[in-house]
């Protein structure tokens, strides 16, 4: 990994064709969209905002040009630009400026509770929004493949897709500024990724809303519970990765607390979601009791 992030950095071509490049083989292997994203954010974190934006800029136009010729369309780039490469660059921008990670995914977390709020203020049914256009590119994607999609399926999807596409946006910028930082401590500060991800700590104001969100859940009419639901996705989201770090700071010092960790993360993938919330819950327990002043000390 430290030879990749080498290359990215050797100048604004290869970074460039970086990009593109984990951008295609997305399409085969779905997390390499976080190493495009990752690239992104690297020379944004290293070299300033203008340079990421200028790296993002050329990806964009080389993989929608070969997106037009290949697909007839340069749309998928323009979802990964809006969704992954934009929210990593402005991400970094953050991360650069703080150097803390806590502060950072407090910044993700209210952009993208404050876009679902928007989008409910903006868009008078933003689930029959989202019905045509599931009904327009996932219906017809899966009846290519020979599988038929209930229109109650499809009903119950789009009634939270609003929040899914929020959080999933939060999540999948996270994890690139993780590896774009993560590739940064390789080249130029070894052993500083790990040392800044377990001190990750999230505003408590963040647990707070999130608690007051979760009683709306419960307890707000219709229309306030739909948009509390998807609001809290996004919370427990940016929960999950400071119940990751609690858990990387009090389980990796110990005997076989690499085993533990390797555990965990399969658990993450065969039993999703739930250690997700499992992890959630300890982000949000995390920001009241601090386990890590309490029990370790990096």
């Amino acid at each position: 990994m430290k030879g990749l992030a080498a290359f990215v950095m050797a100048g604004r071509g290869q970074a460039v064709l970086a990009v593109v490049a984990f951008s295609l083989l997305s399409v085969v292997i779905p997390p390499a969209s976080y190493l495009a994203g990752g690239a992104v954010g690297l020379v944004t974190l290293r070299r300033g905002w203008l340079e990421g934006l200028v790296v993002t800029a050329g990806a964009t136009l080389l993989a929608g040009a070969l997106g037009w010729v290949a697909l007839g369309s340069p749309l998928p780039v323009l979802a990964l630009l809006a969704l992954l490469w934009l929210p990593v660059w402005a991400l970094a921008q953050v991360l650069r400026g703080t150097s803390a990670q806590g502060p950072t995914l407090t910044v993700a977390a209210l952009v993208a509770a404050g876009a679902v709020l928007l989008v409910h203020g903006v868009v008078d049914s933003p689930a029959e929004w989202w019905r045509g256009v599931l009904e327009g590119g996932l219906v017809p994607m899966f009846e290519g493949q020979g599988i038929k999609l209930d229109p109650e399926v499809i009903a119950r999807i789009a009634a939270v897709m609003t929040g899914v596409v929020a959080a999933a946006t939060v999540l999948g910028a996270s994890i690139s500024l993780f590896v774009a930082r993560w590739w940064q401590a390789l080249l130029y500060n070894p052993g500083g990724f790990g040392q800044e991800f377990r001190a990750l700590r999230l505003d408590w104001r963040v647990a707070a809303a999130t608690a007051v969100v979760a009683l709306a859940l419960l307890f707000a009419p219709g229309g306030l519970r739909r948009m509390a639901a998807e609001i809290l996705l996004v919370g427990l989201v940016v929960l999950t990765l400071q119940g990751l770090a609690v858990a990387h700071a009090l389980l990796g010092p110990r005997k076989g607390g690499r085993a533990w960790l390797t555990g965990l993360y399969v658990a993450l993938v065969v039993l999703w979601p739930y250690p997700m919330v499992a992890l959630a819950v300890l982000g949000w327990a995390d920001a009241w009791v601090d386990f890590r002043r309490r029990f370790y000390k990096s």
